[in-house]
């Protein structure tokens, strides 16, 4: 378990009490953003129609605390909530289990909030700084609009990364929304590098980049079988604010014919970067 500080300045003078109502809506923000920063790196997507995996329910069951204007939020590590899930490094490879669903929630923050500070080329050369976070995650970070409506002044997370929120920060989760582009249909062809019946997630090497995928469907033996080879993926392609692929959502994997191998090369693009 690790305990995790949250300062909370209040238009109320008294440190020991807290609107019942802020604290609601702060804690929807945590649990869910914590959820979808979990999901995210797992599936590369952030929400699905539909009940959260069992692991992700016990990963965000967190205990509080409040005392001088503090919130003491209990988080345990990935480890402590599954172990049969963890004690295998590659079955979430994405993961590091000795750290907390909250550490995740924390990165993804600390990355939109700080967007920012970035210009679009920097943004654009390093995928980490806009793939932890997508729409649907920017719209559970937009939460704390209510946050601050309810009467907080700001919002600062003692850990990890110490970041800061204040009612300024909304526009830049507002602003990151707005430019996301929005899905496309797409076919691509790439190395079936490995798959996961557990969640039905694969990912697909191309051009010596790894792109997330998540099948609609269970993926039957014969897909499994495929691993380490040459597929043709067809389904929806969403993409990072910046117009990378994050995650392909899969309606058919199939041996590419030999025409179509040099067809579906090329990486996906949105279609208002000119690609279609």
């Amino acid at each position: 378990m690790q305990t995790y500080q949250i300062e909370i300045e209040t238009i109320n003078a008294d440190y020991q009490m807290i609107s019942v109502t802020l604290l609601q809506s702060l804690l929807w923000v945590i649990t869910e953003g914590s959820k979808g920063a979990l999901r995210l790196r797992t599936e590369g997507r952030s929400t699905v129609r539909g009940a959260p995996p069992q692991w992700i329910k016990y990963a965000t069951n967190f205990s509080i605390a409040f005392k001088d204007k503090k919130l003491y939020v209990q988080s345990p590590s990935l480890y402590e909530i599954a172990p049969e899930l963890f004690q295998h490094a590659d079955e979430f490879a994405e993961l590091n289990p000795e750290r907390t669903s909250l550490d995740y929630f924390q990165d993804s923050l600390a990355t939109a909030v700080l967007s920012s500070q970035f210009t679009q080329q920097e943004r654009e050369a390093n995928y980490m700084l806009d793939s932890l976070y997508d729409k649907a995650l920017l719209e559970v970070f937009y939460g704390f609009y209510k946050v601050f409506q309810e009467g907080a002044k700001s919002i600062r997370f003692l850990n990890g990364n110490g970041i800061q929120m204040t009612p300024d920060s909304i526009s830049t989760f507002r602003n990151l929304k707005s430019i996301v582009p929005f899905p496309c249909q797409i076919k691509i062809v790439g190395i079936l590098e490995s798959v996961r019946n557990y969640d039905k997630t694969f990912s697909l090497i191309t051009n010596s980049y790894i792109l997330k995928g998540v099948s609609k469907h269970m993926l039957p033996k014969e897909t499994q079988d495929l691993v380490g080879k040459e597929v043709l993926v067809a389904g929806t392609a969403y993409f990072t604010s910046t117009g990378k692929a994050l995650r392909i959502e899969a309606e058919q994997i199939n041996i590419p014919k030999e025409h179509e191998k040099n067809l579906w090369r090329k990486l996906p693009l949105p279609m208002s970067y000119g690609n279609y």
